[in-house]
């Protein structure tokens, strides 16, 4: 016959000793407890237990968090999880995500957990009938008297090493009896609510939370704490389980702010269902070490809602914030290549050699062609779902037909196109910002310029028209490649394929007919159009009404 008597040889060399091998110690003490205690010594394990929890109160939580994480997936012993539930919440969530027990030891553990720890519980998914039945019967207390769980919850994360060795014995004598029922066909009934007290939930609608450098959330305010706690931000949501989506969690990877982040929460009708985050890292005021997130959570308002039920508005307005999110995701990696390339080109951390400062030249030219795209489609979404929001100014005609000039050289010079803008004086000036003036012009008239021919002349004329309303108009003459195609054509291509692949760098990255459709849109958005007339292209836009104008024509090249 064979006797395992590791845990009472273990408890005999520890002794009562205390000093550097405390860690070791404790690491042999957890990982002998986490075995099935049903064939051990009952006063062994509950003296292990007693000098597991007085090692645990000497050390630090970094090294609990380490040694309770190395047990995943081997914690067998009911008492084990109960005792280390009782801990921070890092480690009691790492406790409770990392037992392997069966459906009756959890039901039978509920009641004996903390409040925090049955929130961690309720995110497992794996639980079975008797577990999630005993969860419910707590749902009561856990989430309508939140006070004073609270204070229960803040109590169990103290560790107490004075607590009686009576009450771990009768922990240890329940194993006991779950070796005498083990053969009964039902669980035991365990504490519930009381079916005829009405429970009566008001939804919470703001939720302060913290979380640890996990991602997992130990800290809530607003909400009952068992339903909460527990739930991990650093990963996106699967299927239908709690999480945040894909651009919350690569916030969290790259230590950035994240703003209208999705959530999704399951549990208590008080936090079940979608959520917006906006959270923030902070970091160790002496170590600089980053500590977690630090954010709220919010009910999304009726335009933000993305069921099927919503108008067509509505769906367009959240297609369009995906679509940011996607091009957020794309700028962050993109901006950091660009910013390295810049550091070898200019040799700011010391020589670099002739082919090294040409690879990164190029390097720089591909991301800021790059980063431009993600302008454009940032803008498109944005006005796709309504959230573009304009400044007003004013633009002088002059000014901007001299940016245009320095703007275009390049791609002009490499196309070998000669740009001639004619201004009809005196003109109004656009009652439009300066900046999207000149984005308006310049992504219509460097997506034309690409259809021309090496050594064509490209026209255009800005004139202010006077009649019901007064407002610029700018015709642009199209080129001899472009005067073929209809105005569906026009708008509706996907790129048109330069002869001189030299001018790729500076060609528009979505090809005309996005450059097009987003000129016109972002000139409808001000109150002004783009429209195909004839073999031109007519582009309105609103001007300052200050009186009559005396018009005649003055040119420049």
């Amino acid at each position: 016959m064979r006797v395992d008597d590791r845990l009472g040889t273990a408890l005999r060399n520890i002794g009562q000793s205390s000093g550097t091998g405390d860690v070791g110690q404790w690491r042999q003490l957890i990982d002998l407890l986490a075995q099935n205690p049903v064939g051990q010594d009952p006063q062994l394990v509950a003296a292990g237990l007693v000098r597991a929890r007085e090692l645990a109160s000497r050390l630090t939580v970094e090294d609990r968090i380490a040694g309770v994480s190395a047990l995943a997936g081997r914690i067998r012993s009911a008492p084990l999880v109960q005792l280390l539930s009782g801990d921070v919440p890092a480690v009691a969530a790492i406790a409770i995500a990392g037992a392997q027990l069966d459906d009756r030891q959890w039901a039978e553990l509920v009641p004996e957990l903390p409040v925090r720890a049955r929130g961690f519980l309720r995110n497992r998914k794996d639980l079975g009938q008797a577990t999630k039945l005993a969860l419910s019967n707590w749902a009561g207390a856990d989430f309508r008297i939140a006070g004073e769980v609270e204070a229960v919850a803040e109590a169990n994360e103290v560790l107490a090493p004075e607590k009686p060795v009576s009450q771990i014995g009768a922990i240890v004598e329940r194993i006991e009896q779950w070796r005498r029922n083990r053969d009964s066909s039902e669980a035991p009934r365990l504490p519930f609510v009381d079916d005829e007290v009405e429970i009566a939930l008001e939804p919470s609608v703001e939720i302060r939370f913290e979380t640890d450098d996990n991602g997992t959330i130990v800290w809530v305010e607003g909400a009952p704490r068992g339903a909460i706690v527990g739930v991990d931000i650093a990963q996106p949501a699967y299927d239908d389980g709690p999480g945040p989506d894909a651009y919350a969690a690569a916030a969290f990877r790259q230590r950035m702010p994240m703003e209208n982040a999705r959530m999704t929460m399951r549990g208590s009708p008080m936090i079940d269902g979608d959520w917006r985050i906006s959270a923030s890292p902070f970091f160790d005021a002496l170590t600089g070490r980053f500590r977690g997130f630090r954010g709220i959570m919010r009910r999304p308002n009726l335009t933000e809602k993305a069921e099927f039920s919503v108008d067509f508005q509505a769906e367009r307005k959240r297609h369009g914030e995906t679509m940011q999110q996607v091009v957020h995701e794309l700028r962050t990696p993109l901006g950091a290549i660009a910013g390295f390339a810049e550091i070898i080109e200019q040799q700011l951390f010391g020589p670099v050699s002739g082919d090294y400062r040409s690879m990164a030249s190029a390097i720089l030219l591909d991301a800021q062609r790059l980063l431009a795209g993600f302008d454009d489609l940032s803008t498109a979404a944005r006005l796709d779902s309504g959230n573009l929001e304009l400044d007003d100014g004013i633009t002088e005609c002059a000014w901007l037909v001299r940016k245009l000039a320095d703007r275009l050289a390049t791609i002009s010079d490499q196309m070998d196109v000669d740009i001639n803008l004619i201004i009809a004086d005196p003109a109004r000036p656009f009652a439009v910002d300066r900046d999207l003036a000149e984005r308006i012009f310049s992504r219509l008239v460097s997506a034309i310029i690409i259809g021309c021919a090496p050594g064509e002349r490209l026209h255009g004329r800005i004139k202010t028209e006077v009649g019901r309303s007064v407002v610029n108009s700018f015709k642009l003459d199209l080129p001899l490649k472009l005067r073929g195609l209809s105005d569906a054509e026009l708008f509706g291509s996907s790129a048109i394929d330069p002869e001189n692949s030299d001018v790729e760098l500076a060609s528009p990255l979505l090809g005309l007919g996005f450059s097009l459709r987003l000129v016109r849109n972002l000139a409808r958005k001000v109150g002004g159009d783009l429209r195909f007339q004839k073999e031109s292209l007519l582009l309105t836009l609103p001007t300052v009404q200050n009186g009559d104008l005396d018009v005649r024509d003055i040119g420049g090249d």
